[in-house]
C-alpha cells in the first residue's frame, strides 16, 4: 500500500513538471518568431508576426534581420562592394515596421504590403574610399572634387540624388543587370552614374532571375563647416517578383568595371 501511494505521488509530481515545462515552452515560443522557410506571399498571420517583430525593434528584431545582410570584405582599388542585402516579403514588413515604431499601425503595414506586392529586394551598397576620382592630363587623377553636383538630366540615364535610374538600366528578363558601356575605373564619369559600370546578377541554380526594376540612390558624406558634402557611394536596389524565386539558395554577384566579381549566397530555406 505504501509503495502504491509513493508511485501515485511520483506520477502526480511528474504531471506537474510536464505542465510547467509546457507553460515555459509556450512562453518562449510566444517571444521568439517561429523559424520558417522563405514565403513568397504572406497571409494575415504572417503579416501580424512581421509587424509585431518590427515594432519590438530590440535585440530579437536585430537578430532576425542579421542573416539578411552581409558585409563584404573584398576591397578593390577605388571601388568597393561594401554590403549586400536580401529582403524577402516577410523581412520587408519587419524592416518597415522597425523603422516606423511611432504611431505605425498594423493596418498601415498591411496596406503598404498590399501596395508593394510580393517582391524580393536585393540591395547592393557601393562605397568609394574618397569622392570619385577625376582624370588629370589623361595620365592620372587629381584630388577628389569638393563639390559633388547632381548629374545633368539632359540625355543622362543616371539618377539625381534620391532618384531612380532610367528604365533603360533595368535590363531584360534573364539578362545581367548591366548598364550600357564598359569603362575603366578612372574614366571621366558623371559621379552619380559610376554604379552603372557594374554588373548585378542574381541567380538560382546558375540561372539569372529576371528583375522588375533597378534603382539608384547616391550616398553623400555629411557636410561640415570646412568640408562640403561629397559623393561617398551608391545604394543600388534591384526588385524581383517573389514568385520567380524558389525557397533555396540565391547567389548575388557584383562585377566591377575592371571585371572583378564579388559574390555571396543567401539560403532562403533558412530565411523567412
Amino acid at each position: 500500500m505504501r509503495h502504491h501511494v509513493e508511485i501515485c505521488s511520483l506520477r502526480t509530481t511528474g504531471r506537474k513538471l510536464i505542465r510547467r515545462a509546457s507553460v515555459v515552452t509556450s512562453i518562449v515560443l510566444s517571444c521568439v518568431p517561429l523559424l520558417q522557410a522563405y514565403q513568397n506571399s504572406l497571409d494575415g498571420r504572417a503579416l501580424q508576426e512581421a509587424y509585431v517583430l518590427g515594432q519590438r525593434n530590440d535585440q530579437t528584431t536585430g537578430d532576425f534581420l542579421a542573416p539578411y545582410l552581409k558585409e563584404m570584405t573584398e576591397g578593390h582599388s577605388d571601388l568597393r562592394v561594401a554590403e549586400i542585402e536580401v529582403l524577402t516579403p516577410f523581412a520587408q514588413v519587419v524592416d518597415d515596421s522597425r523603422k516606423n515604431t511611432s504611431g505605425y499601425t498594423e493596418e498601415q503595414a498591411n496596406k503598404k504590403y498590399q501596395e508593394r506586392g510580393n517582391t524580393v529586394i536585393v540591395s547592393v551598397t557601393l562605397m568609394l574610399p574618397a569622392a570619385y576620382p577625376q582624370p588629370a592630363n589623361g595620365n592620372g587623377t587629381t584630388p577628389p572634387t569638393t563639390n559633388a553636383k547632381p548629374a545633368d538630366d539632359g540625355g543622362n540615364t543616371g539618377a539625381a540624388p534620391g532618384g531612380s535610374s532610367s528604365p533603360q538600366t533595368a535590363g531584360h528578363p534573364g539578362e545581367a543587370q548591366k548598364p550600357q558601356g564598359d569603362v575603366p575605373v578612372n574614366a571621366n564619369l558623371q559621379p552619380e552614374n559610376f554604379w552603372q559600370k557594374f554588373q548585378f546578377n542574381v541567380k538560382q541554380n546558375g540561372k539569372n532571375i529576371p528583375s522588375k526594376s533597378i534603382h539608384n540612390r547616391p550616398i553623400y558624406s555629411s557636410a561640415t563647416k570646412g568640408t562640403p558634402s561629397v559623393l561617398d557611394g551608391a545604394a543600388v536596389t534591384i526588385e524581383f517578383d517573389a514568385k520567380d524565386i524558389a525557397s533555396q539558395e540565391i547567389d548575388v554577384e557584383v562585377t566591377t568595371p575592371d571585371g572583378k566579381t564579388v559574390s555571396t549566397t543567401f539560403d532562403l530555406k533558412k530565411l523567412r
